[in-house]
C-alpha cells in the first residue's frame, strides 16, 4: 500500500481524568489534529515519513508465502502422498500469481537428503500435487518442503515452508513400537531457562508495567513455574504461570531498588534478575481491547507536553497513525475495523520520530472463514455412502465463496507430532521467530482463554520476534538476490566454423516424446542464450522436454548446453538454513485416539515378497530415449547376420549386409576366414565360436548429445485420486476393500452460497475417521474445521 493511498486515524481520546479548567485547550487540540488529519497526505508529512520509512524495508521481505496441506499425517510406504500448495502474498495473504513453479521435497529428517524432488506447475496460486512413497523408505520421520522463486532466498532465515510426516512400513507395528504423546515435565532440578519481557519493551521508574515471563526446559517445552518477586530481599508480588509456561504480573518498579525473582519449583533458590530501570522513558501498555478498537494507554516520567505517534502495521502494511500530545499519561484508541486478521505491531514514536516503545497485539481475531460441515449421519456401515455439506461464512455470518482443500482418512493416520494448520501457520509460524509451542491452541474455539493466551504468547515472543519489525526488515536487505526461478536457461555454443558467425535466425525446437505434442518454437538470443518457460514445462507433465537447435544454415552445428541448478541450489541451502516448525502436539484427537484404539482386520493377508528374476534389459524411463538407443545402435555397428547362414558377419555372405544382429541372442562366428584361391572357393579359418551378442551401449547422457538434444524434465503431472462407488451388491459381495484415505479433495469451491456438497463412500475398515477442512477466499480470509465419524462392520 502506497503512502498516497494508506489511510490515516488520528486518534483523540484523552484521559477522562482530564480537569474541567483544560476542557477549552481539549477541543482546541482535537481541532488541530483534525487539520492534520486532513493534511496527512502530503508528501513532507510525518505520517507518510513513517509510512514510507517501514515500506521502503519491507520491500526485503519474502513477497510469497508457501502452505501445504497434506491428506494425512503419517502415511505407508507404497501409497501416495496428496498435498495441496497454497501460495499467497505475504502481505494480503490473497493469492499470488508471481510464481509459476513450485518445487517440492520430501527429505528424510536424520540424514536431511532427498527422497523426491519434483516440480509442480502453480495455478492461481494453487498446486493439486501427488508424491509416490516409495517402499524402499526407511521407517522415520520426513520433511515435505516447498520453495517459490519469491519465497526462498540465500539468507539465514528458517525454512517455513514445511510438513512433518512420519513414513513407516506398516501402521500396525508403528502404533505398537511408538506412542506419540504429550511431552512431560522432567523432574524438580531440572535446568530451566527464566525469561522477563516488559510491556513496550522496557522499564521505567515510577511507572506501573506489565511484565511477561517464559520459562522453557533444557529440550525448550514449556514449563509451569510460580515464583516471588522480591525488592530489596522484600517479598511484594506472587507470580505463576497462566499458560504453556508463560504468565504476567505487574508492579512498579523504582530506580535504584534491586529487584529479583525466586522459583519455587527449584531445588535451588536461583534469583532471577530483572530488566534495567530506566530513570526516564515512555511506556506503552494494552489496556483496552474491543471488536472495534484497542486502546493503548502512553504514560511517561514527568509532565512536560510532549508529542508523540503511535503507528499500527499488520506484515508491513501501515493502517493506523495516531498523533497525540500527552503530558503525563494519554489513552489512544485505534479502531480495527480495516485492518486485517493477524498480529499487529504498534510502535511509539517521540516527536523526533525515534522509536520509544512496542507491543504486539492480535487483532480481528474472528475476521475468519467459518466452516459448517454437516453429515447425513453420524455413524456409517463399511462400503456405506456418506453425504457431506459444507457451508462457508465470513465473521459477519455472510456466505463466501472459497477454494477449499478436504481429507477423510483412518484417525490411526494422525500424525499427533503435528498440529500446523493453514492459520497457525499464516498467523503466528510465519510471522514470528523461533519455534512455537502448539500454536493451534490460539485457533480453537474449544479453548475459551484462547485470545488471552494468544496476549500472553505475543508479549513473552517480544516484539523484535516479529518477522515484520523494521529492524529485522532491515537486516533481510542481503534477501534481494533470488535463489530459484520459473525459467530454465540453454546455451547454443559452435561445433564447426560454419556455426561460429551466425548471431540471427536462430531457434530451438521443443518438443516431448507424445507423438501428438506440438512442437515448440523457442528464440535464441545474439550471443546463443535462450529461455525455456513454465508453458514449455507444462506440456511435458510427468515426462521429459527435448529441445534441438535449428539453425539457418544445414550445414552449421552447435552444441546445446541446459542450465538447470535448481535442486543443487537447494540442497546446498537446506544444509545450513534450519527448517522452523513449531513444537507442537495435536491434542485435538488424542484423547480419543487412546481412548478408542483402530480396527485392524484379521483377515487381511500380505503376501511375503516375491522375486521374479529373467533377462536384464535395458530399460529408459522415456521411451523417446528407447527409440534414440535404437537408431544409435544402428549407427554406431557395422555388423549383420548371414541372410542364408545365420552366422554372424559371416564373408561368405556379405553382399546382403540388412539383416542386423539381435540384442541378446546367441551367433556363431568364425576368425581368420580366408579364400584359398577365389571368391566362391575353398576357403580356411583359423577359429570359431559362440557369442551373446551386446550393441555398444550409451549413458543417456552420451545418446543426447550424440543427436545434439537437450533436456529437461517438466511438471510433475497430476494424478487424480480415485474414489469408489459401489452399488448393493458390490457393498455386501464386493472385493475388501481397505483404503485409510476415503476422500482427498484439493479443488472444492463453495458456491455464492457458500455451500459445497460432497459423497464418498466409506472403505471395509470399521474404526474412526478424521475429515479436516482448510482453505482461504479471495480477500485472503482463512478457516479450518475437522468434524469426525465412526463406520462399524456390516452385517453379513
Amino acid at each position: 500500500m502506497s503512502s498516497s493511498t494508506a489511510k490515516y486515524w488520528i486518534s483523540h481520546e484523552i484521559e477522562l481524568r482530564v480537569s474541567s479548567r483544560n476542557l477549552v485547550y481539549l477541543f482546541f487540540i482535537i481541532a488541530l489534529l483534525s487539520i492534520l488529519n486532513a493534511n496527512s497526505q502530503d508528501k513532507d508529512s510525518v505520517p507518510d515519513l513513517l509510512v514510507s520509512k517501514l515500506e521502503a524495508v519491507s520491500k526485503n521481505k519474502a513477497i510469497e508465502s508457501v502452505y501445504l496441506q497434506t491428506s494425512k499425517g503419517i502415511y505407508e510406504t507404497g501409497e501416495d502422498l496428496w498435498f495441496k500448495g497454497y501460495v499467497l502474498d505475504s502481505r494480503y495473504l490473497t493469492l499470488s500469481e508471481k510464481s509459476k513453479t513450485l518445487y517440492v521435497q520430501l527429505i528424510e529428517d536424520i540424514s536431511k537428503k532427498p527422497v523426491w524432488e519434483e516440480r509442480y506447475e502453480i495455478e492461481y496460486g494453487f498446486v493439486d500435487g501427488h508424491i509416490y512413497v516409495h517402499d524402499s523408505l526407511q521407517d522415520g520421520n520426513y520433511t515435505l518442503a516447498a520453495y517459490t522463486p519469491h519465497s526462498f532466498f540465500n539468507d539465514g532465515q528458517p525454512i517455513k515452508s514445511v510438513r512433518q510426516l512420519r513414513i513407516a512400513k506398516n501402521i500396525t507395528s508403528y502404533h505398537q513400537t511408538k506412542k506419540d504423546t504429550v511431552p512431560t515435565e522432567e523432574s524438580k532440578g531440572e535446568k530451566i531457562d527464566f525469561q522477563l519481557f516488559p510491556e513496550g519493551g522496557h522499564l521505567v521508574s515510577g511507572i506501573q508495567s506489565k511484565v511477561a515471563f517464559k520459562a522453557v526446559n533444557a529440550n525448550g517445552s514449556p514449563k509451569t513455574v510460580s515464583g516471588t518477586l522480591f525488592e530489596n530481599n522484600i517479598s511484594i508480588k506472587t507470580l505463576k504461570t497462566s499458560h504453556a509456561g508463560m504468565g504476567t504480573f505487574t508492579f512498579t518498579p523504582v530506580k535504584g531498588n534491586h529487584y529479583h525473582i525466586e522459583l519455587d519449583s527449584l531445588t535451588t533458590k536461583k534469583p532471577y534478575g530483572i530488566p534495567d530501570i530506566k530513570s526516564k522513558g515512555q511506556v506503552l501498555q494494552l489496556v483496552g481491547h474491543t471488536k472495534d478498537n484497542v486502546t493503548f494507554k502512553v504514560s511517561k516520567h514527568t509532565a512536560d507536553k510532549e508529542t508523540v505517534y503511535l503507528r499500527v502495521q499488520v506484515r508491513g502494511v501501515v493502517y493506523s497513525i495516531a498523533r497525540a500530545e500527552v503530558e503525563k499519561e494519554r489513552l489512544i484508541k485505534i479502531p480495527l475495523k480495516d485492518m486485517p486478521q493477524g498480529i499487529a505491531e504498534v510502535t511509539l514514536f517521540n516527536k523526533d520520530l525515534e522509536p520509544t516503545a512496542e507491543r504486539l497485539v492480535y487483532v480481528n481475531h474472528d475476521q475468519r472463514l467459518n466452516i459448517k460441515t454437516i453429515l447425513d449421519k453420524g455413524e456409517y456401515l463399511t462400503k456405506d455412502k456418506v453425504q457431506l455439506k459444507l457451508k462457508v461464512t465470513d465473521q459477519n455470518n455472510q456466505p463466501i465463496v472459497a477454494h477449499l482443500g478436504l481429507s477423510v482418512f483412518d484417525r490411526a493416520y494422525q500424525n499427533l507430532k503435528d498440529g500446523k494448520t493453514i492459520e497457525t501457520h499464516y498467523h503466528l509460524s510465519t510471522q514470528l521467530k523461533g519455534k512455537l509451542y502448539n500454536p493451534g491452541y490460539y485457533f480453537n474455539e474449544k479453548n475459551k482463554n484462547r485470545k488471552e493466551a494468544l496476549d500472553v504468547l505475543l508479549l513473552a515472543q517480544g516484539w523484535r520476534a516479529y518477522e515484520w519489525a523494521e529492524p529485522n526488515l532491515i537486516q533481510e536487505r542481503e534477501k534481494t538476490h533470488p535463489v530459484l526461478n520459473d525459467t530454465v536457461t540453454g546455451k547454443l555454443c559452435a561445433k564447426n566454423k560454419k556455426a561460429q558467425g551466425i548471431l540471427t535466425d536462430q531457434y530451438v525446437m521443443a518438443f516431448t516424446a507424445d507423438k501428438q505434442s506440438s512442437k515448440m518454437f523457442i528464440d535464441v538470443d545474439s550471443v546463443g542464450s535462450f529461455k525455456v518457460l513454465p508453458e514449455h514445462l507444462q506440456q511435458a507433465k510427468r515426462g521429459y522436454l527435448y529441445l534441438k537447435p535449428l539453425l539457418n544454415d544445414p550445414k552449421a552445428k552447435k552444441d546445446i548446453t541446459i542450465e538447470d541448478p535448481s535442486f543443487a541450489r537447494i540442497n546446498g541451502l537446506i544444509k545450513q538454513k534450519p527448517f522452523g516448525y513449531s513444537q507442537t502436539f495435536n491434542e485435538e484427537f488424542q484423547i480419543k485416539i487412546d481412548l478408542r484404539p483402530f480396527v485392524v482386520a484379521n483377515d487381511v493377508n500380505k503376501l511375503d515378497e516375491v522375486v521374479v528374476s529373467g533377462k536384464k534389459q535395458r530399460v529408459f524411463r522415456d521411451k523417446y530415449m528407447g527409440t534414440l538407443d535404437s537408431l544409435a545402435k544402428l549407427d554406431m555397428t557395422t555388423d549383420y547376420v548371414g541372410v542364408q547362414c545365420g552366422v554372424l558377419n559371416c564373408p561368405i555372405h556379405d553382399l546382403d549386409k540388412s539383416k542386423k544382429p539381435i540384442e541378446g541372442k546367441r551367433y556363431y562366428y568364425e576368425t581368420g576366414f580366408k579364400w584359398v584361391n577365389e571368391r566362391g572357393g575353398p576357403y580356411t579359418i583359423s577359429g570359431s565360436g559362440q557369442l551373446v551378442y551386446s550393441y555398444p551401449q550409451l549413458e543417456e547422457s552420451e545418446l543426447l548429445k550424440k543427436f545434439n538434444l537437450g533436456r529437461i524434465k517438466g511438471y510433475y503431472g497430476k494424478k487424480e485420486f480415485y474414489a469408489l462407488v459401489y452399488d448393493a451388491l458390490e457393498q455386501v459381495d464386493g472385493f475388501p476393500d481397505y483404503r485409510n484415505t476415503l476422500y482427498w479433495k484439493p479443488d472444492m469451491i463453495t458456491n455464492e452460497k457458500g455451500e459445497a456438497e460432497i459423497e464418498f463412500y466409506t472403505s471395509d475398515i470399521n474404526t474412526g475417521f478424521i475429515g479436516i477442512v482448510e482453505g482461504v477466499s479471495g480477500n485472503g480470509q482463512l478457516g479450518r474445521q475437522t468434524f469426525e465419524f465412526r463406520v462399524r462392520k456390516r452385517e453379513q
